[in-house]
């Protein structure tokens, strides 16, 4: 997908955060109801009366006649009685008052003319002496205000004190001068407004911008209509005019960006079928108390769209919303490239695809957010330490350490091939083990093996190349084995290869025991849980549906989530969030394990290890089946201990089912404190890497410090270099005190490599 303007503008088109609600797209003056009611709410009347005298002209006649159009739209109904608007409206201009603000008119030379003083062309001359145009209104009656006077609809003390408008904007009123040809005053005017109300032939103009078609004449209100209109739309007509002529009088567009002028239909997005039914509770007529007031404006639903951010803790972290972030996105890109304005943000984001399932209308910022990685990588302005660790962990999983690839000993080509992804390899090898036995067992065919990392990973960080490369890695060792079926342990694997190699057939292993039965060793553990189902199979509901099918298989009643199956929230390891923003990612974590009460029962281990880490619980859903003691007693483990994991899986399943001999690591001991652990688990600092310091300290790079007593050595590993504070005890073992690193290079003292193998 490429980022650019037109593709910009096409996926803000989805983002509905800034469309009007309903109540507010009917009014054809687009009254901001919404903050009105807000303001009110908190009993703040002054800025109420402010907002609702920014889109009324006149806003103390408006509020005692208004018709309140807007009540048939207002999504209150639906679980109550309409908001009261007119009434609210009435009490922010009773109880609130405005500054008033000195004047700076620029004086145009243009000259407009105004014919009938009611409400449409006494709001038409407002707003053109508002832009600075000589104004002169001709009004065939001995009084202004139309039939608002005559009718005796509104006071004549209010009439007279929002009369005073056309005395603060230089519009003069010539009265009892009826025009019944609007032809001569073309030459004294350079355009002339027509709102002299209802007659027998309404005049005919052009849609949208109310000019009489080939002339310097402008109609609107009553004299364009058959019926009477409503005050509102009089009002809304008259400050369309007022720009008509205005863009007329400049020579420019006369309709571009006038679509939403008038009533329109609003595509905002409000959820009500959850909020508690209120109806009104004030007088039904009468002026509203303050109190009445502030309790009515309590009903307001605060109508938004808030589907996405309600979801997302990396939406709600960064207080936004899609719409701005996408503005965001594509500014860091085509401006502001190489000052990281946005980098943070873009590199936090899960990848998950959930705001696209929860939006109403599709939006998938993570898309977007993707493509943004991958074009600052391709112009390196990707930084260096957001995805670096990641990085080197998938290469290390797909080095000659690691990656592992037979077909089952004793058999040259494989029907099937077991593919349980690289991170369940690391957090429970014994599981990996058992579940490969017992394929091998139970399938009747070649099961062969495949240890490794489907480069997800480098996908996710934008690394395109380094994407393509594993995926050639993986494509090589398929066709080596026969090109078997891959069975597949990790929805996010499974996805994967799904989307990127469609080529390789893949399976669930949840299929796989689904037609195989349990294993024979199977004994259940636990009677409910909550499933939770993964990232990885967002797209896939069959991968869902077999999942929430076994489990029922093995004998436990399962609980939906709040948000669930194609709209499930991301446990905070998507998109390499915990590497890139430690904190967006316990957000998300944490955000799941509020949303309910239980133990989880996932299938994929990062959603099992990302919860237990933080101290809930949660088991996977292969540990159960064949190692349940282990799913239920196991920790999260460490970076460093998921290396070793996936080192210690291959060593192991070497020597036990293909007898070869594969050496044992000759490392050296260390031990630490449970807070130096938790700050080298913060830190991203591996065993490795401390090793290596170490090694290179004790051949002579080292000092003394004289108020601790610990040897301090540093070495750089990579682009990091680190530095260790440690003890040697008596029998050999290496006692670190602390450690940390920092983005540096230390002249003279050479890189140390990284330990992560060669990569196949």
């Amino acid at each position: 997908m490429e980022v650019n303007q037109q593709k910009l503008h096409e996926l803000e088109q989805l983002c509905v955060q800034e469309q009007p609600p309903a109540a507010m797209a009917v009014c054809p003056l687009h009254v901001n109801c919404r903050d009105i009611c807000g303001h009110i709410s908190e009993g703040d009347f002054n800025q109420a009366r402010a907002v609702y005298e920014k889109s009324v002209p006149f806003p103390e006649i408006l509020s005692r006649v208004c018709e309140q159009p807007c009540r048939d739209a207002c999504i209150r109904k639906n679980c109550g009685d309409a908001l009261l608007m007119q009434r609210l409206e009435r009490s922010a201009v009773e109880w609130g008052s405005v500054k008033q603000r000195r004047l700076f008119l620029s004086k145009k030379k243009e000259r407009t003319a105004v014919i009938g003083g009611g409400i449409t062309g006494l709001t038409a001359a407002v707003e053109l002496g508002k832009k600075g145009y000589p104004v002169t209104v001709f009004e065939k009656e001995a009084w202004l205000w139309g039939s608002l006077r005559k009718d005796g609809r509104a006071d004549e003390a209010i009439l007279e004190n929002e009369g005073k408008k056309l005395v603060q904007y230089g519009v003069s009123i010539e009265l009892e001068h009826e025009i019944a040809d609007p032809g001569p005053l073309l030459e004294q005017f350079d355009a002339v407004v027509i709102a002299w109300g209802l007659k027998k032939d309404p005049l005919a103009v052009k849609e949208t911008i109310f000019q009489v078609e080939g002339s310097t004449m402008f109609a609107g209100g009553d004299a364009i209509r058959e019926n009477f209109g409503t005050y509102a739309s009089a009002m809304a007509h008259g400050k369309s005019l007022a720009i008509s002529v205005d863009r007329f009088l400049k020579k420019v567009s006369m309709d571009a960006g006038r679509e939403r002028e008038g009533v329109f239909e609003t595509t905002l997005h409000v959820r009500w079928d959850k909020e508690e039914r209120k109806e009104s509770s004030v007088p039904e007529f009468g002026v509203l108390s303050q109190e009445e007031a502030v309790l009515e404006a309590q009903r307001c639903l605060d109508c938004k769209c808030t589907e996405c951010t309600d979801a997302c803790a990396f939406m709600r972290h960064y207080k936004s919303y899609p719409k701005k972030y996408l503005r965001e996105i594509y500014n860091n890109l085509s401006i502001a490239m190489g000052t990281r304005h946005a980098n943070k943000m873009i590199n936090s984001c899960a990848l998950c695809g959930q705001c696209a399932a929860v939006c109403p209308h599709g939006l998938n910022l993570g898309e977007t957010i993707q493509e943004a990685r991958r074009i600052m990588v391709e112009k390196k302005k990707m930084p260096q330490s957001a995805f670096e660790f990641a990085i080197n962990d998938m290469n290390y999983s797909n080095s000659e350490t690691a990656f592992l690839s037979r077909c089952q000993p004793g058999k040259g080509k494989s029907d099937f091939a077991f593919f349980p992804g690289c991170q369940l390899a690391a957090s429970s090898p014994w599981t990996v083990r058992l579940a490969y036995l017992d394929l091998m067992k139970r399938m009747g065919k070649s099961v062969g093996l495949i240890l490794g990392c489907c480069g997800v990973t480098a996908d996710w960080a934008g690394e395109q190349e380094l994407f393509e490369k594993t995926k050639k890695q993986l494509e090589e060792s398929w066709k080596d084995q026969g090109c078997p079926v891959l069975i597949m342990a990790c929805p996010t694997c499974y996805d994967v290869f799904c989307r990127e190699m469609p080529d390789i057939s893949c399976i669930g292993i949840w299929d796989v025991l689904l037609e195989k039965g349990l294993p024979q060793e199977y004994h259940k553990t636990m009677e409910q849980a909550v499933i939770h189902d993964s990232c990885g199979a967002r797209s896939h509901p069959k991968v869902r549906k077999a999942v929430r099918t076994l489990a029922k298989n093995m004998g436990y009643q399962l609980e939906e989530e709040k948000y669930k199956q194609e709209q499930s929230l991301c446990c905070g390891f998507g998109g390499l969030a915990p590497v890139s923003n430690p904190q967006v990612a316990d957000e998300m974590t944490d955000q799941w394990m509020r949303e309910d009460e239980g133990l989880r029962l996932t299938y994929c281990v990062n959603c099992r290890d990302r919860l237990v880490k933080r101290k809930g619980t949660a088991v996977h859903i292969l540990e159960l089946l064949y190692d349940p003691q282990e799913a239920l007693e196991r920790k999260a483990p460490g970076y460093s201990l998921r290396r070793d994991n996936r080192f210690e899986l291959k060593r192991q399943l070497l020597e036990e089912l293909w007898n070869e001999k594969a050496p044992k690591e000759d490392k050296m001991k260390l031990v630490y404190s449970q807070e130096t652990e938790n700050e080298l688990e913060e830190r991203k600092i591996l065993e490795s890497d401390i090793r290596q310091v170490l090694e290179w300290s004790e051949n002579g790079h080292r000092i003394r410090d004289g108020k601790s007593g610990c040897m301090i050595g540093h070495r750089q590993v990579g682009n990091v270099t680190f530095w260790v504070y440690y003890r040697v005890r008596e029998d050999g073992v290496y006692e670190v005190e602390r450690a940390y690193s920092h983005r540096m290079a230390i002249s003279g003292e050479g890189d140390g490599k990284q330990d992560v193998g060669k990569i196949l």
